[in-house]
C-alpha cells in the first residue's frame, strides 16, 4: 500500500514537472541548423545592348553632263551666213525668227526678199516668205541636231521673163550650236520636197531631191 502511494506521488510530480517545462520549450527558439544556407545566386548581368551600326553616309551621285538651258519661250533674231572670200558673212537677205513653242519643238518663219536694178533695164526682185516647224531630235550641252518641215512661197521676176510663182513644201535637217544662252550658229541641208511652179502659162510640179542646198544661220535670243 504504502508502494502504491509512494509510486503516484512520484508519477504525479514528474507530470506537474512536464507540464510546467512543455510552455518553456514552446517558447524557445528553433536551435540553429548546423551549416548555414548557401548564399541565393546573385542575379545574371544583362548582356550590353549591340553598338548601333555607324551611319553610311550616301555616295554622292556622278556628276551628269551638263545639260543646255530650257529655250521654252525663247524668241531669236537670226539671218543667213554664207561664205565669204576669207569670212563667213551674214546674208542680210535672208531674215529669220525662232520662237521655241517648247524645249524641244520651234517655229521658224522666214523671209527672203532681193532687189537690184540696173540702168536702162528693169528691175528684178524676188519675195519669198516660209515657215518651218523644227522638232529636236538630239539634245547635247551646247549643241542640238533637229529635222524640220514646213510651207513656203515665192514670187519673183527677172527681166524680160515673165513673174515666176513657186509654192513649196520643204523639208530640212540641220545642227545649231550654242555658245552661250543667248548666241547660237548653225548649218542645215534643206529641200523642196514638193514644188510647183508658175512662170507664164506653162506650170510645173516636181517631187524629187535636185533642189538640194546648205543653210547658214545665225540667231541672238532672248532670255
Amino acid at each position: 500500500m504504502t508502494r502504491t502511494r509512494i509510486a503516484l506521488i512520484s508519477t504525479t510530480a514528474a507530470a506537474s514537472m512536464l507540464g510546467a517545462a512543455l510552455p518553456a520549450f514552446a517558447q524557445a527558439p528553433a536551435p540553429a541548423p548546423m551549416y548555414a544556407p548557401a548564399p541565393a545566386p546573385a542575379p545574371m548581368m544583362a548582356p550590353a545592348p549591340a553598338p548601333e551600326p555607324a551611319a553610311v553616309m550616301p555616295a554622292a551621285p556622278m556628276m551628269a553632263p551638263m545639260a543646255a538651258d530650257d529655250m521654252t519661250g525663247s524668241v531669236g533674231l537670226g539671218v543667213g551666213v554664207a561664205a565669204g572670200t576669207s569670212l563667213i558673212v551674214p546674208d542680210t537677205a535672208n531674215l529669220m525668227l525662232k520662237y521655241w513653242m517648247s524645249d524641244a519643238m520651234a517655229l521658224v518663219p522666214r523671209l527672203s526678199l532681193g532687189m537690184s536694178k540696173t540702168k536702162d533695164v528693169d528691175a528684178s526682185w524676188g519675195f519669198a516668205p516660209e515657215i518651218l516647224a523644227d522638232f529636236t531630235l538630239l539634245k547635247g550641252a551646247s549643241t542640238r541636231l533637229d529635222a524640220g518641215i514646213g510651207i513656203g512661197f515665192s514670187v519673183s521676176k527677172v527681166p524680160p521673163a515673165d513673174a515666176a510663182i513657186d509654192i513649196y513644201i520643204p523639208v530640212q535637217l540641220g545642227v545649231e550650236h550654242f555658245f552661250t544662252r543667248w548666241f547660237s550658229m548653225g548649218i542645215a541641208i534643206n529641200e523642196r520636197f514638193l514644188d510647183f511652179q508658175k512662170q507664164g502659162d506653162p506650170w510645173t510640179v516636181g517631187i524629187g531631191l535636185d533642189t538640194l542646198s546648205y543653210m547658214g544661220s545665225l540667231f541672238i535670243y532672248t532670255d
